[in-house]
């Protein structure tokens, strides 16, 4: 990955590590980096794998959000790499991690919004 690939998803990616990792020349890769998902992501995975299963349209959308996964370059991460290397259970993690960054980048609360009434009483002297 690129310094300039990196600074773009700056703030906007999380890390983690996989229980199992991947198999890839002769070891397992097992620290990942994914970035916020964009618009592009769901529709290029759905033009990508027209017609097929959620699971697999999801693995795909995942696999496009990969910045990094070890040390396996972005050109050979591919779909068919993670299908058949990648444990349900470390597909579990992805996942946490896709949601966990869903939640660090949502707007705050509307409980915590500005301007919510006071549950404290006024006195007298302050509605004069």
């Amino acid at each position: 990955m690129t310094e300039q690939a990196i600074k773009r998803w700056e703030g906007l990616s999380i890390s983690g590590e996989l229980r199992m990792g991947v198999w890839y020349a002769g070891q397992r890769h097992k620290t990942f980096i994914i970035r916020v998902p964009v618009a592009g992501d769901l529709i290029g995975a759905q033009e990508e794998h027209p017609g097929a299963p959620l699971q697999l349209v999801t693995l795909e959308v995942y696999r496009r959000q990969l910045l990094a996964l070890g040390d396996i370059p972005l050109d050979v991460l591919t779909t068919d790499l993670l299908r058949e290397e990648l444990a349900e259970s470390d597909l579990a993690i992805i996942a946490d991690a896709d949601a966990e960054l869903e939640k660090k980048l949502a707007p705050p609360s509307a409980a915590t919004s500005i301007g919510v009434e006071s549950s404290t009483p006024l006195s007298a002297s302050d509605t004069v």
